[in-house]
């Protein structure tokens, strides 16, 4: 079964990797990470200005890194999912390729597996890849030089990112892959899209600058992601091929 579906995922990532939209992705990415660089450097030295020592300025800049590194991570992944997946099944609907598609051996689940992975598997790698470079890069040039050593986050706040953050974003885009499918106006898959990140949002946002001792955020995060796998699940009743091939036609 994976061997099938690893051969749509790799056909629509190499269509998805010769696009102008992943590499502008990419692009916007890296100038959010300067501005936050900016940002961050003026929390440290203003931290550091107040005459702590470097074990007094560690609790206070810990809690930073993990705010900084599961929300880049977060923000990331939604990001290039928004781009790739606005890519992979508009333009197949526009050229009308999902026919052909529906015609193969695969079964319903197994394409939209395999369409999900398409557009989960870069935003988790290119995600988690940025959220790490961002707090290596912010360890080397701002708070090492001030306090003479590196600080990394909390327990909490890495299992947030590496697992709670991966989860959501999983569970988002099969959501938003399942909407594609059935629905053919591009402008309410947008809004539903948006509604989505912004519930996503809403409901982590109070727990995110919680010190980096606090499991909370991880225990909210799952929770979110059970809530979308659970929607998922609900949605997934309405993907049919009539339904698919009516939607191309829209």
């Amino acid at each position: 079964m994976m061997k099938q579906i690893m051969v749509i995922v790799k056909k629509d990532l190499r269509e998805t990797l010769r696009t102008r939209a992943f590499y502008f992705s990419i692009a916007l990415v890296l100038f959010l990470m300067i501005m936050l660089g900016g940002i961050v450097r003026g929390q440290i030295n203003s931290t550091i200005e107040q005459g702590l020592t470097p074990a007094e300025v560690i609790p206070v800049i810990q809690p930073i890194m993990g705010t900084i590194v599961f929300t880049l991570s977060l923000l990331v992944m939604m990001l290039f999912c928004l781009y790739v997946s606005a890519y992979t099944l508009t333009m197949e609907k526009i050229k009308h390729s999902l026919e052909s598609l529906l015609c193969t051996p695969l079964s319903l689940r197994q394409i939209w597996l395999g369409k999900s992975l398409t557009v989960f598997l870069p935003g988790a790698i290119l995600g988690l890849l940025f959220a790490f470079a961002a707090m290596a890069g912010i360890n080397q040039f701002f708070i090492a030089p001030q306090i003479g050593q590196s600080v990394t986050p909390g327990a909490a706040p890495l299992v947030a990112t590496l697992v709670a953050a991966p989860l959501i974003i999983f569970f988002l885009v099969t959501l938003l892959v399942a909407l594609q499918l059935i629905i053919a106006n591009i402008r309410w898959i947008n809004i539903a899209f948006m509604g989505l990140i912004y519930g996503v949002g809403f409901g982590i946002s109070p727990f995110v600058k919680l010190g980096s001792a606090s499991w909370n955020i991880v225990f909210i995060s799952l929770a979110v992601a059970a809530i979308l796998a659970l929607v998922t699940m609900y949605l997934s009743r309405l993907v049919t091929k009539e339904r698919i091939v009516l939607s191309s036609k829209g």
